[in-house]
């Protein structure tokens, strides 16, 4: 298939195919001829340089149009790009006439290169993207809902800008991949054109007010402080200005574009610099979550930034590295966060020591000089000594739980470090596999590689909610609110949910229960408990065979245990999971993955019961957990 300009070039439809076009005014118009020397009929995609409005008039006829101003449903094809379909009958040529109409400075392309591509080859490119950058969204809200939810927990303000910059990041990204167009909003195109000017401000003003939160500008570092205000400043000057061009529809957009992009680089330097500055120069410890977190994001945004001003070609690195620095930040800062929260209150108790030592000072000295009034000076003394040895106790009691929360800290970011980075590695694999050998993989191929990215999905989303439920267990943010629960309501809610998954191995699960069994429990927590035993058994257990779960009244305990025939498992295991704080995962007689951290969490939330789990097991032999309730639960 070629493609002739009206001088009589030739090209090959591969690629971008440059055109000559002639400008009236501030109208820029082209023609050229495709030819199909095929042999085969065929359906073409015409993709054009991003402009306010394209019309194309094929053989004189047929008019489509498309464009960054058209509503989405009155393009030709309903997509981000500018592109028009057509369809060329084999040994048949058609006569292009292009007329572009930029309305905005900003699109006036630099170059007038068209693609030519096959329409199937163009709904797998969209595929893709759909797929890959939609499972990056939804990072984003998962991410965002999670620091949110900590935000009302602990209402530390740095957490509410980090979600603002969350949100922020993922409007851009949003916008740029086309989902802002297609999905958000389709039939308001101007909005489109100009939301990259007042999303990219906004968050660069949350990513400076959660450094300034964060790292405590104002008082370990004042003149770094001053800078970030002066950014400030910019950034907010810079949202007035695209409010204002937006609203009374000023052709200022190729302007802002440049000042948003230099200001953005600005922005990620400082940034990283009050990072460096706060660690090596005031040794604020939580600094170093903050340089660890925002060091790739930086260098990617950077990289993205002199990207879009085309100062750098367009790769790999200078496309995605900011997506994959943001997946780290968000890790790290999970952490960071959490090490700035316990640093607070390990600052407010040493305030409150200081405060206790001072007053024993001011009564041993109003001891000597009041001699006269020893024996009242003298119970007043021991009064206070008593409640000085109380708070001693409370604070050798807060050191121990600072302690547990620092073991807590280095357990997540263990488990973080190898579990969900493995999916995350695995997912980004496969993209480059797919981007980058999209031509040379077979479909059996790239839907291997799909269903083993949503296998990875599937458990990231798993980890990441066991994560959850693990993390507000530690933080004592789980509300605890038992009530009396039928066990055999219970038992058959959780085996229905988990059917599916016992199909697939062709296992049978048995219950037996009577209907007038129950239970003193939360029954979120015992809901949790049962899926997980249930679910390790399936995991375990070899294909056609049988899992048992049964519950009995046995003294003035109700008791719930999840019977397997599986591959069960050795003494030091066992012991590891009853007395161990760790993890442990193994992989299932499927292959399935793990993140041991379901059988932790039931642990705790009998434990938080004030009931206890058994394992009765050994290799090769199937395993045995049961659950006791006491009928009246400790909070």
């Amino acid at each position: 298939m070629d493609l002739g300009t009206s001088e009589g070039q030739v090209y090959r439809s591969k690629g971008m195919i440059p055109v000559q076009v002639r400008q009236k005014s501030n109208i820029f118009e082209s023609s050229f001829v495709l030819e199909n020397r095929s042999g085969f009929d065929r359906s073409l995609v015409l993709q054009f340089p991003k402009s306010g409005y394209v019309h194309v008039v094929v053989n004189g006829q047929e008019k489509k149009s498309t464009g960054a101003l058209l509503p989405l449903q009155q393009r030709d094809l309903p997509v981000h790009v500018m592109a028009v379909q057509l369809a060329i009958p084999k040994d048949s040529s058609l006569t292009i006439q292009v007329q572009f109409l930029p309305t905005y400075g900003m699109y006036v392309p630099a170059k007038f290169d068209v693609k030519v591509e096959d329409m199937v080859l163009f709904e797998k490119n969209d595929t893709s993207r759909l797929f890959w950058q939609g499972i990056f969204l939804g990072i984003f809200m998962v991410m965002a809902l999670y620091n949110l939810f900590i935000y009302f927990g602990v209402r530390d303000i740095s957490y509410l800008y980090f979600v603002l910059s969350i949100v922020g990041l993922g409007l851009y990204i949003a916008f740029y991949y086309g989902f802002g167009m297609e999905y958000l909003w389709p039939n308001a195109p101007r909005w489109d054109s100009f939301c990259y000017t007042i999303i990219v401000p906004f968050t660069n003003m949350s990513r400076l007010l959660f450094t300034r939160s964060y790292l405590n500008t104002p008082v370990l570092t004042p003149s770094i402080n001053w800078l970030l205000k002066l950014l400030l400043l910019a950034s907010g000057v810079l949202l007035v200005i695209s409010f204002t061009g937006y609203a009374l529809d000023i052709d200022i957009l190729g302007q802002l574009v440049d000042f948003i992009g230099i200001l953005g680089i600005l922005v990620y330097i400082l940034m990283l610099s009050a990072g460096l500055v706060a660690y090596y120069q005031d040794h604020y410890a939580p600094a170093r979550y903050f340089i660890l977190a925002n060091i790739l994001l930086v260098i990617g945004a950077i990289l993205f930034i002199l990207r879009e001003l085309n100062f750098l070609p367009d790769t790999f690195i200078t496309r995605y590295l900011v997506q994959i620095g943001f997946l780290v930040q968000v890790i790290v800062f999970a952490l960071g966060l959490t090490q700035r929260y316990n640093q607070l209150k390990l600052e407010a108790a040493q305030q409150r020591i200081d405060s206790e030592l001072e007053k024993k000072e001011m009564i041993e000295k109003q001891k000597e000089l009041l001699q006269v009034q020893v024996d009242q000076q003298t119970k007043d003394l021991k009064a206070q000594n008593l409640q000085l040895e109380a708070f001693i106790h409370q604070l050798e009691e807060s050191r121990s739980q600072l302690t547990e929360l620092n073991q807590v800290k280095d357990k997540l970011f263990s488990i973080i470090s190898h579990d969900l980075r493995n999916p995350l590695a695995t997912m980004q694999s496969f993209l480059k596999l797919i981007t980058e050998r999209h031509d040379q993989l077979s479909e059996t191929d790239k839907e291997k590689l799909i269903a083993e990215a949503q296998q990875s999905l599937d458990y990231l989303n798993q980890l990441l909610y066991n994560l959850l439920q693990w993390s507000k267990s530690q933080m004592q943010l789980l509300e605890f609110r038992p009530d009396y629960q039928s066990v055999h309501d219970a038992l058959e809610r959780n085996r229905r949910l988990l059917f599916l998954q016992a199909q697939m191995k062709q296992i049978q699960v048995q219950v037996s229960s009577t209907d007038a069994l129950t239970v003193y429990a939360d029954k979120e927590m015992l809901d949790f408990m049962l899926r997980n035993l249930l679910s390790n058994a399936i995991k375990f257990s070899n294909k056609q065979s049988q899992v048992n779960i049964s519950a009995w009244k046995e003294g003035d305990a109700t008791m719930i245990a999840v019977q397997d025939e599986g591959i069960g498992m050795s003494e030091q295991i066992k012991e590891q999971l009853l007395h161990a704080n760790i993890t442990s995962s193994r992989r299932g007689t499927g292959k399935e993955r793990g993140t041991g951290l379901g059988v932790l969490i039931t642990k705790e939330f009998i434990t938080r019961h004030g009931g206890e789990m058994h394992i009765k097991t050994a290799p090769g032999e199937g395993t045995v957990f049961t659950l006791v309730f006491p009928d009246a639960c400790t909070d």
